[in-house]
């Protein structure tokens, strides 16, 4: 059924617009409502939170399907930031309106576009607001979204991410965005794949164990959600199993435990290269000349096929221009393979394989000194960091410093370090994706 019609027994609601011009009219002229729905612990059944849900205004019972609706619109629009900031303004002045104190944690959907115009909420309860970033959009622009989420986390807010694990590639990026909250796609509860269901935790529960971080299980109906809920070990939950959303929340004490206290952030910059934030391992590189380089890479590219869905793969290529065909071959099975593949080059003046992305490597750029591989999944991560020394060695032949390590924070930083180069999808290419 169409999300934009009216179900059987239910008041009919006004529709999201199909056209931009209808939707910023609907979002300025008040025409949006904001829902309440409860966010529980799984330990305790307390209430933690609130989920906001925000639709047309019209029935309660709407709003979960009508609130999906709302966000589909705005991020096929030219406008998503502006949307999205206005739709967030008025879910924090309707929360204070009805009295809920900053102590009742608000867990709300966002888009990365509209972080530029947040507010700095430093003086406030530690993450009493927590930015739901869907992780299926993360890919589309992932400088400028690990920018965001700097930026946010810098000013108070913290954030999350939402419909994780229908597709286990949607975890990705979950290492790199480092939610303090990973909130399950309500998908998950149906799934009836044991196989699915066991990646997942594993994937998961690397990035708990390692951070601190909570499963938020939406979606929940029934008791066999419950049991489904459990199996994940997800610490919050919500869904209709807990109440409808409703326009006139009720505040709750303050939960005795904070279940995020414990997260941490890691919130650095994304500066240096793969080379230059391995120096910082503290030990001597090796010394290799290019054919050991090229097979020590090799090795780990391989690796990296066997890694599935859920990691992202990073070819360093220097200034080539051009690779062997046993290089565009293994890269070519990658990208049938992984989340996310990209290769950078000062030598590459568009994406170096089809289905591969890339982005402008500036004439400055140190990276142009570098080869090598960063690969990053939920559980694992591994590089290779080389960098070409200007004297050849003893026999004549190009050598390079090279680092190989399976750090996981080096790791991590070095993908985040050249992601900031990666090129944004355009429209076309995210229909295609």
């Amino acid at each position: 059924m169409n999300a934009h019609q009216p179900m059987e027994g239910n008041t009919v609601v006004e529709a999201v617009p199909d056209d931009e011009l209808g939707l910023e009219e609907l979002v300025r002229s008040g025409g949006i409502e904001t829902y309440f729905a409860p966010v529980v612990d799984a330990l305790t059944f307390q209430r933690v939170g609130h989920q906001i849900l925000q639709a047309p205004t019209g029935s309660p019972e709407l709003g979960r399907a009508e609130s999906e609706n709302l966000r589909h619109a705005m991020r096929a629009s030219t406008i998503t930031g502006d949307i999205d900031a206005s739709l967030r303004d008025s879910a924090l002045r309707t929360a204070e309106g009805a009295g809920l104190p900053k102590s009742n944690r608000l867990f709300l959907h966002a888009e990365a576009e509209s972080f530029a115009t947040l507010e700095d909420r430093t003086g406030e309860p530690d993450r009493s607001v927590i930015l739901q970033l869907d992780a299926t959009r993360v890919a589309s622009s992932p400088a400028s979204v690990l920018r965001s989420v700097r930026s946010a986390r810098a000013m108070g807010w913290g954030v999350g991410m939402s419909s994780v694990g229908a597709d286990l590639r949607s975890t990705a990026f979950v290492p790199l965005v480092n939610p303090s909250v990973v909130g399950l796609h309500p998908d998950v509860l149906r799934i009836d794949c044991d196989s699915h269901l066991a990646e997942l935790n594993r994937l998961l529960h690397a990035h708990l164990e390692r951070t601190g971080a909570v499963i938020l299980a939406d979606g929940v109906e029934t008791e066999e959600d419950l049991d489904r809920v459990r199996a994940l070990g997800a610490r919050y939950m919500s869904g209709p199993y807990f109440g409808e959303a409703t326009k006139q929340p009720q505040a709750f004490s303050e939960p005795n435990e904070d279940a995020l206290v414990s997260h941490y952030s890691r919130n650095l910059p994304a500066l240096g290269t793969p080379y230059s934030i391995s120096q910082g391992l503290r030990r001597e590189p090796l010394v290799m000349n290019r054919e050991l380089l090229v097979a020590q890479i090799a090795a780990l590219e391989e690796r990296a096929l066997a890694s599935g869905t859920a990691t992202i793969t990073l070819g360093v290529f220097g200034e080539d221009d051009d690779f062997s065909e046993a290089t565009r071959l293994r890269y070519e099975k990658i990208r049938d393979t992984v989340g996310l593949t990209a290769m950078f080059s000062g030598g590459f003046d568009g994406p170096p394989i089809p289905g591969v992305r890339t982005g402008l490597v500036d004439a400055s750029d140190p990276i142009r000194n570098e080869h090598g591989v960063v690969v990053v999944g939920p559980d694992w991560s591994g590089m290779v960091a080389a960098s070409k020394r200007n004297d050849p060695g003893s026999d004549g032949q190009t050598v390079f410093d090279v680092y190989i390590t399976t750090d996981r924070y080096t790791c991590v930083d070095a993908a985040r370090s050249v992601l900031t180069r990666v090129a944004p999808l355009t429209a076309t290419a995210k229909l295609r994706a």
